[in-house]
């Protein structure tokens, strides 16, 4: 049975998961030249699934006399995904200094040069105008520059059959025999033409889809003296947890990073996805004592399709428009919120069986309360959109603020 359904396949050769990759590999890039250069610099990068994926690049450079006055420096990147064209990323640069700014679009190399010279301009250690970077058009006048044009897209002869037809046709004329034969035979193939199907070119979606999340229940406890068990406590539930990665539901362990009271921290978390339930599960040793605790949200991001490029594709001889990704809002419904009450049911079962064994086993004198924390759940059913998502998607704008408050 072929499978006709309307989705967009999971891979991870999709333009989000190669822009992903792109930002991890610039990412260490800005690592290793601040290790080289011997300073120390906040370094940040976009969350999983995050559209269009990004790095910020903070630094500030204090006065050698006082070092209350500081040289205020930001860099901005972000990637652009172009799936199935000559260059499949493009970066956007923005270089703030002082009162001064810097942007470059769709540059499509970027190494470590590169990465040296943005942030030498940023310790005000570069004084060139000029940046090695190498860009593509951004319109049609600028010929000096490689036009990023889909590598599989090229002329369509039997478009450009039709004016040809249509002008030698108007030429002869004055020869009815030839003349006419060649307009009616232009107007047929445009017809023809016009009734040609066009085709869908997609590189796929990645494996999750894009967090906006909507908080509902939540639930933690504080064990004492059960501290030097975290990791056989994080084993025993990561297998208990693991029983449940059928189907639909997956099991992850992720890395991280939220902005401390002095600078960027970074924690291990489960993650536990049923549908579009998402819960995380945290087990932190705070001296003797154990935290765990968990939270679960309605995971409100999809992926939608945008026409990037269209035209005649060379390999298959068909009309094809190139459809490229990006997140947008998932109208939550009553399923969805079904969905969460089981993953986090399930998450609550597991981590209830886990503690209750380790206490029993430490015979440790302590009354834990597993009394699930609720939220209200009647403003979320058909939410057109939320604050917590708008936070997400401006996250860079908001550490950038928190950054200079700090």
């Amino acid at each position: 049975m072929k499978n006709l359904m309307p989705l967009i396949e999971r891979n991870q050769t999709n333009g989000i998961s190669q822009a992903e990759e792109e930002r991890d590999r610039i990412y260490d890039l800005f690592v290793q030249v601040a290790s080289s250069q011997q300073v120390e610099i906040l370094i940040l990068k976009s969350p999983p699934f995050n559209s269009p994926p990004w790095v910020q690049v903070e630094c500030w450079t204090r006065h050698p006399t006082d070092s209350a006055l500081t040289l205020r420096s930001t860099a901005e990147l972000t990637f652009r995904p172009r799936e199935f064209h000559r260059y499949p990323i493009e970066i956007d640069i923005k270089v703030s200094k002082d009162r001064r700014w810097r942007k470059w679009q769709s540059v499509v190399e970027f190494d470590v040069s590169h990465a040296e010279t943005v942030l030498l301009y940023m310790l005000y250690d570069y004084s060139s105008y000029t940046f090695p970077f190498r860009r593509c058009r951004l319109s049609r006048l600028q010929l000096w520059l490689p036009d990023n044009k889909p590598a599989r897209l090229g002329l369509d002869p039997r478009a450009l059959a039709v004016p040809a037809l249509f002008v030698v046709g108007i030429l002869t004329l004055g020869f009815p025999i030839i003349g006419v034969p060649l307009l009616g035979a232009g107007s047929i193939l445009a017809f023809l033409n016009y009734r040609r199907p066009r085709h869908v070119l997609s590189a796929g979606k990645p494996s999750q889809e894009p967090r906006s999340l909507i908080r509902l229940d939540s639930w933690q406890a504080l064990v004492r003296n059960l501290g030097a068990q975290r990791d056989v406590v994080k084993r025993a539930l990561t297998e208990e947890l693991t029983q449940l990665s059928e189907g639909s539901f997956v099991m992850a362990e992720e890395k991280i990073w939220y902005w401390g009271v002095d600078g960027k921290e970074e924690r291990e978390q489960l993650v536990v996805r049923f549908r579009r339930g998402i819960a995380f599960v945290h087990i932190y040793k705070y001296g003797n004592d154990l935290f765990v605790g968990w939270d679960a949200h309605v995971n409100c991001g999809t992926w939608t399709e945008t026409v990037s490029a269209q035209g005649y594709d060379k390999l298959t001889q068909a009309l094809c428009a190139v459809h490229t990704i990006a997140a947008d809002w998932h109208v939550p419904n009553e399923y969805d919120i079904t969905d969460t009450n089981c993953l986090l049911e399930r998450v609550h079962a597991a981590v209830t069986k886990v503690l209750k064994i380790k206490i029993a086993e430490h015979k440790i004198d302590q009354e834990i309360d597993f009394k699930i924390l609720r939220e209200a759940r009647q403003q979320i059913v058909g939410r057109q959109g939320s604050e917590e998502a708008s936070v997400q998607g401006n996250l860079r704008s908001r550490l950038s603020k928190l950054v200079r408050v700090g």
